[in-house]
């Protein structure tokens, strides 16, 4: 498959990160930030690119740690920072959804929301998110939970209908809970030979909305989003 790469964003790299959080996630549980640094790390590497070494980065990371963000309705720890001379110029959110994801939808889309608006309500910081869904998701009911099974009770394939609320929120009008930019990566993720690859919308839906998400909702797209932020704020000054 062709790979038509952002010049700065590398789709296999990134793959590379998202393979070993899962193997993180495995080793020490759902509950620990040790799964999510392999990914954060990739991220805030490219944003360093992108921004340049006059910005710092803040991110659960070996040397650096999550950001304090004082938002207008409560402080938040942001997953990715980005600081210029102390003060915070893009915020970025990551989501990784290894299992149940259904059941739990709603309240990811109504928390990505709410946390954004409590970020961009200040009117000068721009909050990004990206989403990382596991196209066939393993689902377990609690007694798989509570008994510690490894088997999924059933796996849930994720549809157009789980994703038409992102789509009808990157393409509404700017407001403080829509997020300056969404990036979705829809992946397999083969447990037994501990391989991830990458799903383009095209392969898995009907050709329209596949268009909508790809020229939209990707992570090419995301990162095109926040370096032509990077320049608007460079232009400003």
């Amino acid at each position: 498959m062709n790979q038509k790469n952002h010049h700065i964003y590398r789709e296999q790299e990134f793959i590379k990160s998202i393979l070993e959080s899962y193997k993180k996630y495995i080793k020490f549980g759902p509950r620990s930030t040790e799964k999510l640094r392999p990914i954060h790390k990739y991220v805030a590497q490219t944003l360093q690119k992108i921004f340049g070494n006059t910005y710092k980065l803040h991110f659960i990371g070996e040397e650096t740690q999550e950001m304090t963000i004082q938002g207008k309705y409560y402080d938040k720890n942001v997953d990715i920072t980005v600081v210029k001379d102390g003060k915070p110029v893009i915020c970025l959110g990551i989501k990784f959804v290894t299992s149940n994801y259904k059941q739990n939808a709603n309240n990811y889309f109504e928390n990505m929301m709410g946390e954004t608006a409590n970020i961009q309500a200040r009117k000068d910081l721009p909050y990004f998110q990206l989403i990382i869904l596991r196209y066939k998701t393993p689902y377990y009911s609690k007694t798989t939970q509570r008994t510690g099974t490894k088997e999924p009770t059933k796996i849930e394939i994720i549809n157009e209908h789980d994703l038409q609320k992102y789509v009808n929120l990157a393409y509404d009008t700017p407001q403080a809970h829509r997020p300056y930019s969404i990036g979705i990566l829809l992946i397999d993720l083969d447990e037994e030979k501990e391989k991830v690859t990458a799903l383009k919308p095209s392969q898995l839906f009907e050709k329209e909305f596949a268009n909508l998400l790809e020229s939209k909702l990707s992570v090419e797209n995301l990162f095109t989003e926040i370096e032509n932020y990077k320049k608007f704020i460079s232009c400003k000054k």
